[in-house]
């Protein structure tokens, strides 16, 4: 796949400072590290009926290689690189179209041009000073509405209490083990931009406030509340979505509230979400990514009038992790106007073989109902993914 430029200009950035001291960067290669993984998934998904080139019988493994070489720190920079290579390992359907490719691995790892079968998963130049830090390039996010694989600048400080958050990502993707879909253009290339600011009140009471933008598309203007006592934690998210004029889309809002509790060494967890009524999806999966949604197949939390009931319970049994989750979408519209019910739960299993040998086990059962005429499809889904990290 072709370099991203942002990662283009941060190695060169690092390469053309070396002139002004290079015995300083030669030491900071040299204290380098070198790791990387050897990853196997396998997933099957079987539907009760097929419903157009997304929801129908898959089964697949894929294999990926990644290796990743970070840089020692020089002048308060340093260099991150991690490179992944796949290998379709076996695919029930070969021939079969899904909705972005031949094979059934196409569901999950496809291509949109001439990309080749070798990705950057991260790719950026770090710059650390006291309260500041700044990662320019291709890189991991996890924020409030920006997740996934991004080509971005990530700027956060710090100051006593409070922290500011500032984003502008150019491309997203999907560049994992269990995943692979290729960078592609934010907001048609125009992109997309967040500032937060949080702020803890004290030992207990934590308050974020954000906007998001994607100039000529949306903006959104959100804030969250986290609470937490002990072993009790609490969080409520409130986002209003502004639609561009120019688009006649409805302005739409998300609410979300969510409790947990860890007693006799279990963690448990209930928890509701809301999309407003009107005739505009929430963009949550699209545009910049989310990282909120608890569920393997979620789509419908984040679908225009959805109500979302959920309930998860966690548990670690020595090496082995436990989460079961269940949860109940409620009057959601879909593109074609009718209103559904359906019912999600999942049950993830991670198992610490040794100390360099991992395994990830996922089952999900999706179950939604037929409205209208319209064919829905209940799906059974199994993963599995096994990883050697060296």
């Amino acid at each position: 796949m072709k370099t991203i430029k942002l990662s283009l200009i941060a190695a060169l950035t690092l390469g053309t400072c070396s002139f002004a001291s290079a015995d300083s960067l030669l030491e900071a290669l040299q204290n380098g590290k070198v790791s990387g993984d050897v990853s196997v998934t396998y997933e099957t998904r079987d539907f009760d009926k097929k419903v157009g080139t997304y929801y129908q019988d898959t089964a697949y493994s894929v294999g990926s290689f990644a290796l990743k070489y970070e840089t020692g720190t020089w002048n308060n920079l340093s260099l991150t690189t991690k490179f992944r290579a796949y290998k379709t390992l076996f695919e029930d359907h070969k021939n079969l179209r899904t909705w972005k490719g031949k094979g059934d691995a196409s569901e999950r790892f496809y291509k949109t041009g001439d990309e080749k079968d070798i990705d950057a998963e991260e790719f950026f130049v770090k710059y650390q000073y006291e309260n500041i830090t700044a990662k320019f390039g291709r890189q991991f996010i996890v924020s409030d509405w920006f997740a996934k694989t991004h080509d971005a600048i990530k700027i956060d400080a710090v100051f006593d209490n409070t922290s500011i958050e500032a984003i502008w990502s150019k491309k997203i993707g999907r560049v994992y083990a269990r995943e692979y879909r290729p960078m592609e253009n934010i907001n048609e290339s125009k992109g997309a931009y967040k500032l937060g600011i949080s702020h803890k009140f004290n030992e207990n009471i934590k308050a974020t406030i954000y906007d998001i933008y994607l100039p000529d598309d949306h903006y959104k203007l959100g804030g969250r509340v986290d609470l937490n006592y002990k072993d009790f934690n609490f969080r409520a998210d409130y986002v209003q979505q502004k639609m561009h004029k120019d688009l006649n889309k409805d302005d739409t809002d998300f609410l979300h509230l969510k409790a947990s509790v860890n007693i006799l060494g279990f963690n448990a967890a209930i928890g509701y979400a809301k999309v407003g009524d009107d005739d505009t999806h929430f963009i949550g999966y699209g545009a910049t990514g989310e990282s909120l949604c608890p569920f393997e197949e979620g789509d419908a939390f984040y679908y225009r009038n959805a109500q979302t009931y959920y309930a998860s319970l966690s548990k670690s049994f020595g090496n082995l992790d436990a989460t079961l989750l269940y949860g109940i979408f409620n009057n959601y519209k879909t593109d074609s106007n009718k209103e559904f019910d359906a019912e999600e739960t999942t049950l993830w299993l991670g198992y610490k073989i040794s100390d360099n040998l991992k395994a990830n086990v996922g089952y999900t059962y999706f179950n939604t109902d037929d409205v209208n005429g319209y064919v829905g499809s209940d799906m059974n889904q199994l993963n599995a993914t096994l990883v050697y990290s060296f």
